[in-house]
C-alpha cells in the first residue's frame, strides 16, 4: 500500500518521466515481494525505480531484492523526494559516456 506522501514522489516521477518521453511502468511481481515500484525505459536504458516516502527507509527484503538485481547487471535507483527525481532525471539524460 502507497502512502500519500510517497503517492505524491511517485506521481512526480510519472510526470517527469512522461515530460521527457520516457516510459514509467507499474511493477508489479506476484509471486516475488521486495521488487522496485517502476521500470523506466529511457534512450538511456531500461531502469528499475523504488519510490519511498520522503526519508522513507528500505525493507530488508528490498535491500536484498536491489543487490541481486544489481548482481545481475540492473540499475536499481531510490527515490524519495523531488530532488532525487531531479537528480534521476538528471542522470537518465546524460550521455553514456558522462
Amino acid at each position: 500500500m502507497t502512502s500519500p506522501r510517497e503517492r505524491v514522489i511517485e506521481d512526480y516521477l510519472l510526470s517527469q518521466c512522461r515530460g521527457h518521453g520516457f516510459l514509467c511502468l507499474k511493477f508489479v511481481s506476484p509471486a516475488r515481494r521486495g521488487v522496485p515500484d517502476r521500470i523506466v525505459v529511457a534512450p538511456r536504458g531500461t531502469v528499475f525505480v523504488e519510490v519511498k516516502r520522503p526519508g522513507g527507509q528500505l525493507q530488508k527484503l528490498q535491500q536484498l531484492t536491489h543487490a541481486k538485481l544489481r548482481r545481475h547487471g540492473a540499475e536499481v535507483h531510490v527515490v524519495d523526494d523531488k530532488p532525487s527525481v531531479d537528480a534521476f532525471i538528471a542522470h537518465l539524460l546524460e550521455s553514456p559516456s558522462d
